[in-house]
């Protein structure tokens, strides 16, 4: 029977305002070369990939009908892409590679405002007592007077500050999702020792049950390398040192 597949590819960006936006530095190469090598090596195995991305990610360049792309912007927009496609169709595998931003913008505020809520709490406070971290924090947590970023906020604002909140773990998500689908991660660690990247990756797999895990050391991606490992249940399956060589491992295991 011939398998659906997802890949998400890239990273997701998060809106600060109407055109800022927070974001980080992939690019869906690697995405990219997944989808690329299983159309060309698997192509007759594969019913549908659909591959989960934002507008400027690398977007497979082979031309065929057994590729829907489906656009995305931020961390929500890819958890509503993902479970739209599970509600519609029997998903085989999910190559998740896309680089999901660990934060978004919670709000913005103009430093001066903030300051004067804090001031208006110690000016009112009858005991220094009364001014507690629970309190201060509160403010922080939600403050009086914040911008509004559905439009361009001035470019002219001196002392203009973000406060960022965590994003969902999308990871976290898929068997939620999709139990039964095959998982595969991604983990990128920069500069560490192979057994803590192991380690580091291991635990990911666990947590959310995937099926294999990709980790990858930053330090050691650039100038037409990609050094990557690929982890199961057992261990180290593989280990690769380009991105054609990752998608190649990857179609040996999944095919």
């Amino acid at each position: 029977m011939k398998k659906n597949i997802i890949i998400t590819s890239g990273p997701t960006n998060e809106r600060i305002d109407s055109v800022m936006k927070i974001t980080n530095m992939s690019t869906g190469a690697l995405g990219n070369v997944l989808a690329e090598t299983l159309l060309q090596d698997k192509g007759d195995e594969i019913e549908t990939i659909y591959y989960v991305s934002t507008k400027m990610s690398y977007k497979p360049r082979i031309a065929s009908d057994k590729v829907v792309c489906v656009t995305v912007e931020s961390t929500e927009d890819l958890i509503e892409a993902l479970r739209e496609i599970f509600a519609i169709k029997k998903i085989d595998i999910i190559i998740h590679s896309a680089a999901v931003g660990d934060y978004a913008g919670k709000y913005v505020i103009r430093a001066e405002e903030l300051v004067d809520e804090i001031w208006d709490l110690v000016q009112s406070a009858e005991r220094s007592e009364d001014i507690t971290k629970e309190r201060l924090m509160g403010i922080f947590e939600n403050p009086r007077s914040i911008c509004n970023n559905d439009t361009k906020i001035s470019s002219y604002e001196p002392h203009l500050m973000t406060m960022l909140t965590l994003t969902p773990k999308v990871i976290s998500m898929i068997k939620t999702m999709a139990p039964d689908v095959t998982l595969v991660g991604f983990k990128l660690l920069d500069g560490v020792s192979k057994d803590e990247l192991y380690q580091v990756a291991s635990k990911l797999r666990e947590k959310n049950r995937a099926d294999y895990i990709v980790a990858n050391d930053l330090s050691k991606i650039g100038g037409g390398k990609h050094w990557a490992m690929i982890l199961g249940e057992e261990g180290i399956i593989m280990e690769c040192n380009t991105k054609k060589e990752i998608a190649e491992a990857l179609e040996k295991i999944l095919f």
